[in-house]
């Protein structure tokens, strides 16, 4: 595999073009807002946050339960902000049930595909009838408002119910990685105090069935506040008989009333969801959303990053257990559009499985991450043929930082040199992105536009002085919507997260650049930042090198403590499965190509051929643990890692 520099695929640049304009959800926005464009649109947010924010809720039609006083109380410090307070509203209800009202019940709403090929469609009646059937079995098992549920599944049509019929009742759904170890899903629930947990009784990965940890019934049971599992039998109707108060998914609520659920009134500050995200330190993070902001946020996304709406199917290939399914789920039916769900390898049996669904179901919009493109492209032998992507038209990729070679395949490969790519970069703390594309703006490869509107995103320098441009750290100067609540059972913790670094400034962790053009790019984490002989760069900078190295797959670049230098540039490279053992010139031959293309004094000290790199489930290259394991250091939590084993070769190589 050989890397495209990213200088040689400026052509690759997308333009919108009369049909996008003019389909463009916000460029519309901006215009009934008088704006002429997306640039006006986010300078006049910037100066008006309770403005924009407020015609946005309005412009997505959200109903009220109750309407707020206002847009916002800042009380005394901005993490502190309330939005919409006084207000309620229910975020089911507006993502189902208002389109019933609308008279849109027997439009598509949900359709999926399992792995088996099985596949369905609901409208928005049907779903409503499932999500209040579920949430009947809830009340009957006891489940209330403000109760906390796990949800464990993989991306089946259930995982969206179950966390629909959980907000429906006023619950708060705790989604956790389908993959998870004992262990893992055993903290989480603890942390978050679970009364219910609501898993399947296995998966199908690969044609092959992948059962429960045989653990997890004994831990589950020795959980203190859990009194009722459900059970969602995707491989088979017999329930594990030491789970504590089992109750099989199929029997919720069919023994009372099938009269509608009325939808709970949720206060804006009322929590729906938990979601855990992993530190670098101690337990996960348990990062607390709302209804309304979450509403807001993820409906606006949808519309304004990935435009979609009513006549669209939009899809990600993810797991319930990541930020992006709640957004593409509870975003997407926010913005009218219908969401298509996949539970399976996008690569099994074949590399068409993934476009065979995306026809199948009619997909408009797909988000993928770039590490799953990668896999695809490897696996890409016959690129002569045509990929049929139907009526896609639109991709959307997050979770990491684009290589040029993947970026260039998916957007000629797969994408015809025609489908815009929306970078889209922000996390579980603000309910969605940062920074990201637009169809209503160029976009050019592997970079963003800029921040959305309303975020109130600026480049800044370890003091927090603004940047302008140049490499600096991602901040938010004001609050937005989406922003958590609090971390459950932990409101210090998110103040010192995010922001004590500056006063009354957003602290967010990532390393971003904006070149003299004003385009902006992830280069990585900032703890992931390298200083190498006085030199600052991004991990990103010198992995694209590294992977444009044939034999190379991926690498992972971190910075240890140097006598010299203060830091010196050490390399992990994976190299092909099929070419192991072939490699005994390549750590030179590395360290040789970063030092000509960064410069001598950035050449790697260390150069270390691996098999696999420590990495989450959702894909992304764990280099802080890295560093720390190879280092000899604590590792922090490891929960999310995809194989822990990794893990096991960094610290025999330190």
């Amino acid at each position: 595999m050989t890397t495209t520099p990213l200088s040689d695929i400026d052509h690759l640049v997308w333009r919108p073009g009369q049909l996008e304009l003019d389909r463009s959800r916000i460029l519309a926005f901006a215009q009934q807002v008088g704006c002429a464009d997306v640039d006006e649109l986010g300078a006049a947010a910037n100066e008006d946050p309770g403005w924009f924010w407020s015609y946005v809720a309005d412009w997505l039609q959200l109903e009220w339960q109750r309407e707020p006083t206002s847009v916002f109380d800042q009380l005394d410090a901005p993490h502190n902000t309330k939005w919409f307070p006084g207000g309620a509203l229910n975020i089911t209800d507006n993502a189902v049930d208002r389109w019933i009202r609308a008279g849109r019940g027997n439009d598509t709403a949900l359709s999926w595909e399992l792995e088996d090929g099985s596949s369905g469609r609901w409208t928005f009646s049907q779903l409503s009838l499932e999500i209040d059937r579920v949430a009947r079995g809830l009340i009957d098992a006891g489940i209330g408002f403000g109760d906390t549920v796990g949800i464990q599944l993989p991306m089946v049509r259930e995982a969206a119910v179950a966390q629909l019929a959980c907000a429906k009742i006023g619950a708060i759904s705790v989604p956790i990685f389908s993959g998870f170890g004992t262990a893992a899903v055993i903290d989480r629930l603890r942390i978050a105090g679970a009364k219910a947990h609501i898993m399947s009784s296995g998966f199908h990965r690969r044609g092959r069935e992948v059962a429960i940890p045989a653990d997890l019934p004994t831990a589950l049971a020795d959980l203190g506040t859990l009194t009722t599992t459900i059970v969602v039998p995707l491989l088979a109707h017999t329930l594990p008989v030491d789970l504590p108060g089992p109750v099989h998914w199929d029997e919720l609520g069919t023994g009372t009333t099938e009269e509608p659920v009325a939808a709970a009134e949720c206060p804006t500050d009322h929590p729906m969801l938990i979601a855990f995200t992993s530190g670098t330190t101690g337990a996960p993070k348990g990062v607390v959303l709302g209804h309304a902001g979450f509403a807001v946020k993820a409906g606006s996304d949808a519309a304004f990053s990935f435009d979609i709406g009513p006549g669209d199917v939009s899809t990600w290939i993810t797991d319930p257990g990541w930020i992006m399914s709640p957004i593409i789920v509870l975003g997407g039916l926010i913005a009218g559009s219908a969401v298509a769900l996949y539970a399976g390898t996008p690569d099994w049996p074949d590399t068409d499985r993934i476009w065979n669904m995306v026809r199948e179901l009619g997909v408009t919009m797909m988000g993928v991450s770039p590490t799953l493109i990668r896999s695809l492209m490897d696996k890409d032998t016959h690129p002569e043929v045509p990929i049929d992507t139907g009526q896609l038209r639109v991709l959307a990729s997050s979770g990491e930082a684009w290589t040029p070679d993947a970026y260039e395949w998916l957007y000629s490969r797969v994408g015809g040199g025609h489908i815009p790519i929306i970078n889209y970069s922000g996390g579980t703390e603000v309910s969605g992105a940062i920074l990201s594309n637009t169809t209503a703006q160029p976009i050019h490869p592997c970079g963003f536009a800029g921040p959305l509107p309303g975020m109130g995103a600026d480049i800044v320098d370890s003091d927090g002085r603004s940047l302008g441009r140049g490499l600096g750290e991602l901040a938010l100067r004001q609050p937005s919507p989406g922003m958590p609540l609090t971390f459950w059972a932990n409101p210090d913790r998110y103040y010192s997260t995010y922001w004590n670094r500056w006063d009354g400034t957003w602290y967010h962790g990532d390393w971003v650049e904006v070149d003299n053009n004003d385009i902006w790019y992830v280069r990585g984490r900032s703890d992931d930042t390298l200083k190498i002989a006085g030199k600052r760069l991004g991990p990103a900078e010198v992995e694209s090198v590294v992977n444009g190295i044939d034999q190379v797959v991926e690498s992972a670049a971190i910075g240890v403590p140097d006598d010299i230098k203060g830091e010196a540039l050490v390399v992990f490279a994976r190299v092909a499965e099929a070419k192991q053992g072939e490699h005994a010139e390549l750590p030179a031959t590395i360290a040789a190509e970063v030092g000509r293309q960064l410069g001598k004094p950035l050449t790697p000290k260390q150069v270390h051929i691996v098999d696999s790199l420590p990495r989450t489930r959702s894909g992304k290259i764990l280099r802080r643990v890295i560093r720390a394991v190879y280092l000899g250091n604590p590792s922090g939590d490891t929960s999310s890692l995809d194989d822990p084993a990794a893990l096991d070769l960094i610290r025999n190589l330190s």
